[in-house]
This record gives C-alpha cells, sequence and structure tokens, in this order.
C-alpha cells in the first residue's frame, strides 16, 4: 500500500500515543508539540489551529501522519511560515519514520507528499530543507528529492545543520 499524508483524527490516539512512546525510548521526540496531557479531543484541535495561527513563539505548520494501510509509520510537520530559527536551521519540512518502519522508502515519500502539499497551499518556489550533518539517511532522502546542497551551517549543541533546496 502506498503512503499517505494526512491529518490527525479523534481515531488516531492509540497510535500517536504509541508512536511517541516509540520515539522516546529511541531517543528522539515525536513532535516538539506533541502534548501528552492535553485530552485528545483537545490536542487535536490545538494541532489544526496551528495551521492558521502558532502564536507568538512558533509558526504556522501543518502536522501530518504518515500512514500505510492504517498503520501511522511516521509525521511530517510542514511549515507554511518561517521565522529567523526555520529559515537558518529548521528549513520548511521537517519529518520522521518510527525506528520499525525505517528502510522503507517511508521518509523519501513523506518528503515528496509534503512538497506536494506546499505547492497546494500556495508556496511555491525553493523549499528549504534541513537536516544535521552527520544523518546520511535524511541527506540521502533530501538528495533524493532533489535537494541541492547549498550549506553547512553552525547547528544546536555542536552539531552542524546540512542546508538544502528544493524547486
Amino acid at each position: 500500500m502506498p503512503l499517505v499524508l494526512r491529518r490527525i483524527t479523534l481515531d488516531d490516539e492509540q497510535q500517536v500515543r504509541a508512536a511517541a512512546e516509540s520515539m522516546t525510548a529511541d531517543g528522539g521526540r515525536w513532535s516538539y508539540r506533541f502534548e501528552p496531557e492535553l485530552p485528545w479531543d483537545q490536542y487535536i484541535a490545538l494541532v489544526r489551529a496551528r495551521e492558521q495561527d502558532a502564536g507568538p513563539d512558533d509558526v504556522a505548520h501543518a502536522e501530518l501522519l504518515a500512514d500505510v494501510d492504517g498503520t501511522v509509520v511516521g509525521r511530517a510537520t510542514i511549515r507554511l511560515e518561517l521565522d529567523d530559527f526555520f529559515r537558518t536551521l529548521g528549513g520548511q519540512i521537517g519529518y520522521l519514520v518510527l525506528p520499525a518502519h525505517r528502510g522503507r522508502g517511508h521518509a523519501t515519500a513523506i518528503l515528496r507528499q509534503s512538497l506536494v502539499f506546499l505547492r497546494e497551499h500556495g508556496i511555491g518556489g525553493p523549499v528549504l530543507v534541513t537536516c544535521d550533518d552527520d544523518n546520511h539517511a535524511s541527506a540521502a532522502v533530501i538528495e533524493k528529492n532533489g535537494g541541492v546542497l547549498e550549506s553547512v551551517v553552525p547547528g544546536v549543541a555542536d552539531v552542524p545543520k546540512r542546508r538544502y533546496w528544493i524547486d
């Protein structure tokens, strides 16, 4: 079955909470915006509201689930606007694949569909996508999607960032 990026629903609670736990166990984070203490319906409302107005400390963005035949395998965070941080280090698209689903081409599909999502929302031109300099798998995904390396810049916590542009 092909991967589909889609909005989160009330039916996704169990899978998203399990995904968040899986990422924590792997030393990562499901999403900087995941708020497990919120009741699920409030969390969904918050995620959807952030597409329109993220508030003073964030940018408008869509958080979409990567679904393969009813199974959540990852997510994309697609920034609909950029602030100084995202214009420099964060980029317009963030994506992840859950540890149990890696190595199957899902990240490439997530990034490809995220680019389509941006275009469908009127955001054209080159798209900035970044990854840690030592994340060779992510660099390969970006390059498979047409990413051209612009530079490597100092990042957060002494981890340099690779800055790619995709037309």
